[in-house]
């Protein structure tokens, strides 16, 4: 493409003949990323990242990988707040290019910025969501991490409690939803002991009761009646995305994590299952 390359013979997407193959859609973007605009005349580039899907989805009868550049669920999560990696420093911006909605998750990789605009998409404008309140909170989120705990603020009410224990002022419709947590709070919990006694019984299932289970207990335990086989891809992709150490097993602290979001995330749950 450097020295005048003026077309390329692949799949629109990744899931090609050959081995190595370079799809086309990630190819075309980075070209539009570049500042080339013959292919925007010569190409309906809006529509490449929907036909790349489509494509994967009738070839595999999958999704694309959640993390696959460009058209992958999560391409366009904002997680980094430096323009380098949140977009790019030429000022190229895909979810802008696209028309798509751009998803910020904060964790202890958050700027400050990205704080207060994922207060203001939850809660909507207020004069206590500044950058100040941002840095606030941003400081909570490593004192958290740095006293041992795993914490989750991707929810609304997870958010709003972070906010409050950075000594914001809690707006009425952070009330609600923190009293509302709150009072579902000892039946969350309830499900959560639910789930550790089911976990212990798998916990020892290798000799010893480490609050770690194997990738195959976890998945007899839990995972197996919504997918359909331990080696399938999906399921890998699932006990990768509970592995947050990387170190083959899913720890209770890493399971827990994933269950507390989900109390908060879904109130109306009843039942553990």
């Amino acid at each position: 493409l450097a020295m005048g390359c003026t077309g390329i013979w692949c799949g629109v997407c990744q899931e090609g003949a050959a081995l190595g193959h370079a799809d086309s859609c990630t190819t075309i973007m980075n070209l539009v990323r570049l500042g080339n605009t013959k292919v925007l005349k010569s190409v309906n580039c809006k529509y490449l990242r929907e036909a790349a899907i489509n494509v994967t989805k009738i070839v595999t009868s999958k999704k694309p990988h959640e993390k696959q550049p460009v058209y992958g669920e999560r391409a366009t999560d904002l997680v980094f707040g430096c323009p380098q990696m949140a977009g790019g420093s030429d000022g190229f911006d895909l979810n802008e290019f696209l028309g798509l909605k751009k998803e910020i998750r904060i964790s202890n990789m958050a700027s400050k910025e990205m704080v207060v605009d994922k207060l203001r998409e939850l809660f909507g404008d207020d004069p206590n969501f500044t950058l100040e309140t941002g840095k606030k909170m941003k400081d909570v989120i490593l004192s958290n991490i740095k006293a041992g705990r795993k914490e989750e603020y991707n929810s609304p009410s997870g958010l709003a409690m972070l906010f409050d224990q950075a000594g914001g002022k809690m707006t009425p419709a952070m009330a609600e939803i923190i009293t509302s947590a709150e009072d579902n709070k000892p039946h969350i919990e309830q499900l959560i002991a639910e789930v550790k006694e089911k976990w212990d019984f798998y916990d020892v299932k290798d000799g010893v009761a480490d609050d770690c289970v194997s990738f195959e207990h976890f998945y007899n335990g839990f995972m197996a009646p919504y997918f359909g086989c331990y080696r399938c891809e999906d399921t890998k992709a699932g006990l990768r995305a509970l592995d947050m150490d990387c170190d083959g097993t899913v720890d209770w602290v890493e399971f827990k994590y994933f269950l507390i979001w989900a109390g908060r995330q879904y109130p109306e749950v009843k039942t553990s299952q």
